[in-house]
């Protein structure tokens, strides 16, 4: 019993937090650099002509998470043009009770949630726009890590074109987590794993943990392939923007 409880955190821990903060660190991590080179290139204002989507995007997943979890938003902007005495390009700023536990919890999620609202926004981008590689990739899901294969099926080339140009302004402008971002996620990381071991404790006494544990290894899958998605589309912005 003792030994099923403990695998079953693992697993948890495993599948909520370790494999969705290896893709976050790397979506940042390369698009943080692509940043860079736009700003050494076409100076800092060049980061919104090329990603302007996408720091929208970004801050609107800061402004939703932290009134999910009732945190009180002071000010926000979703977007503005940086100076050489502020190079921010937007910003949530909130204030939240350090005594409650879903409030302080909430500081992870809000941290990181660009990630994922860029993620959902390009997949939501590809299922209007190129709906048959969308569904190709929701197909993928469905299988197992080992068995995973995804067919590219044929697409219009306009619309293609336009799913790209588009998905490469948000990965640009939405997936690079800064330093204040990943300073906010730690404040709540603690607590958000004491909550994951309680509910996967009381998950483990349960007849229905089978069902659960097979829902949340499904919904693993789904975050694995829409991170790949745009991984892929990250490092061809890499490598364009390094070589131009």
């Amino acid at each position: 019993m003792l030994t099923n409880i403990l695998t079953n955190i693992g697993l948890v821990l495993g599948l909520t937090i370790g494999v969705p903060f290896l893709f976050i660190f790397l979506l940042s991590s390369i698009n943080h650099r692509t940043k860079q080179q736009i700003a050494n290139r076409f100076g800092i204002g060049g980061q919104i002509g090329f990603g302007f989507l996408g720091i929208m995007i970004h801050e609107a997943s800061h402004l939703l998470m932290a009134l999910v979890f009732g945190h009180h938003v002071d000010q926000f902007r979703l977007v503005r043009i940086p100076t050489a005495d502020n190079d921010t390009l937007g910003y949530v700023h909130h204030t939240w009770n350090n005594r409650n536990l879903y409030q302080n919890m909430g500081n992870l999620f809000i941290g990181v949630a660009p990630i994922f609202g860029c993620c959902l926004t390009t997949l939501l981008l590809a299922k209007f726009t190129i709906p048959e590689v969308y569904q190709s990739l929701i197909m993928s899901t469905h299988q197992s890590f080992s068995q995973m294969t995804f067919i590219m099926p044929t697409f219009s080339w306009p619309k293609m074109l336009i799913f790209l140009v588009v998905a490469a302004n948000i990965c640009i402008g939405g997936f690079d987590l800064s330093q204040a971002d990943f300073e906010n996620s730690k404040q709540g990381f603690w607590q958000a794993v004491l909550f994951l071991v309680l509910l996967t404790l009381v998950i483990s006494v349960t007849p229905w943990q089978e069902s659960l544990f097979s829902l949340l290894y499904h919904f693993t899958v789904i975050i694995v392939v829409i991170s790949l998605f745009n991984l892929l589309i990250s490092l061809v912005m890499n490598l364009i923007f390094r070589f131009i």
